[in-house]
């Protein structure tokens, strides 16, 4: 595997600056950008896209030219986040591409492959009459992978060229994404009061289904006087629409605990862990055989085995006497991910949705957990997982491809 682009946590406060202004390039032309204007940078304030962000960076920027502490947390972007991990966990090349996964030397942008998809589609209908902005094709995108038909109609109209070409975009950019959305709102559970399944760690997502109530109240005391008074109840309907987004909202969380586990960690536990599961490794290789699982190491040994996704959950559980429980292989795969933990020391981490925040010194490893979860969830079964919970007997989800993983390789997955 390719590996990763390190930048210092001066240059991270130079790209988050960048980043603020509105610059939407490659790390290394928003540092040539910083550094064109670091004299001036509080002049460009008023151009900035976001003001109030762009005037915090340069904040810190001027505390750490006077070697003061800065106090700053820089937060990276999953690109087009919904997108980038529907195509993960469907094994999709091309929607990987789109979103920053695949070339480790383009910041890429699912909406504008989209917008510019759209009018190459449209000059061909429409003899390029019609053509599209990209803030009309994010809105729509933004939305209809989530499910959504009333937006991009709003946006584009209804029965228009403008519409089939949005749609017939957003399956070429991203097809696996496209077809797990159809597969997810075929998967509504009709008349169910809730849909429920279960995540790599452990984690059970119970949504139940609720639907809004009106009803007419009169108060005798105010002369009569009436009014509607709106509430929600948990019944089932006999089809929907939320479970695609509660689905790929669910796995958006999974990630967000995944990197925290990863970077924020208790040393002990995880330096504890390590030594129990090499020392497990070596007996393997010695010839000693795994030992039946108890039920809690079972517990996890079954998310393991149901997912394909080792997970680091597990550590804080294990002491000398259940490692030997552990197969040969979740062995090694968790020894593989310690490894990676240990290679820097624990450091918090802020999460908002589908950012990530963290001190610029250690934003180099946070960007390299987050390329290993993602690569992690190509490989992975996840989908089987949540289908199986979902429909409430065994379900294999058919991906696009099964290595998808090893093409993983960008540096622009967060930006």
């Amino acid at each position: 595997m390719k590996e990763l682009k390190e930048f210092t946590g001066w240059e991270y406060l130079l790209i988050d600056a960048a980043n603020q202004y509105g610059l939407k390039d490659t790390f290394e032309a928003h540092i040539e950008w910083a550094n064109a204007h670091l004299n001036d940078l509080e002049a460009l304030a008023d151009k900035a896209e976001n003001k109030p962000l762009f005037i915090k960076a340069v904040l810190a920027i001027r505390r750490a030219q006077k070697g003061l502490p800065i106090g700053h947390l820089v937060g990276f972007d999953a690109s087009c986040s919904g997108i980038q991990l529907m195509s993960a966990v469907t094994g999709c090349y091309a929607g990987a591409k789109a979103t920053g996964l695949i070339d480790p030397d383009v910041r890429a942008d699912a909406y504008t492959a989209c917008t510019m998809t759209m009018n190459q589609i449209l000059k061909k209908t429409t003899g390029g009459t019609v053509q599209v902005t990209r803030a009309d094709a994010k809105n729509a995108l933004m939305t209809a992978f989530y499910g959504s038909t009333a937006q991009p109609k709003a946006i584009f109209g209804d029965n228009t060229p403008e519409l089939a070409a949005f749609y017939e975009a957003a399956r070429l950019i991203a097809p696996g994404a496209w077809e797990l959305l159809h597969d997810l709102l075929a998967s509504w559970q009709p008349f169910a009061k809730m849909h429920a399944w279960q995540l790599p760690d452990g984690f059970e997502a119970k949504v139940k289904v609720m639907q809004k109530v009106e009803a007419r109240i009169e108060v005798d005391e105010l002369d009569h006087a009436t009014f509607t008074y709106e509430y929600y109840i948990n019944e089932g309907t006999k089809k929907g629409l939320s479970i695609a987004a509660n689905v790929v909202h669910s796995i958006d969380a999974y990630v967000a605990r995944s990197i925290h586990r990863r970077c924020n960690y208790n040393a002990e536990t995880v330096h504890n862990a390590y030594k129990l599961l090499e020392s497990t490794l070596q007996a393997r290789k010695e010839g000693m055989q795994p030992a039946v699982p108890t039920a809690k190491i079972a517990y996890y040994v079954g998310l393991w085995e149901r997912s394909g996704i080792a997970d680091v959950v597990i550590l804080p559980h294990l002491n000398e006497h259940n490692v030997h429980q552990l197969p040969t292989q979740l062995v090694e795969e968790l020894l593989e991910i310690v490894e990676s933990m240990l290679a820097y020391k624990p450091f918090e981490v802020v999460t908002i949705h589908d950012e990530f925040k963290c001190h610029p010194n250690y934003m180099n490893h946070l960007r390299r957990q987050y390329r290993n979860v993602l690569r992690a969830l190509a490989r992975s079964r996840i989908l089987d997982m949540i289908f199986t919970g979902i429909h409430g007997k065994p379900v294999q989800y058919q991906k696009l491809s099964h290595n998808l993983d090893q093409f993983i390789v960008s540096n622009y997955g967060l930006c």
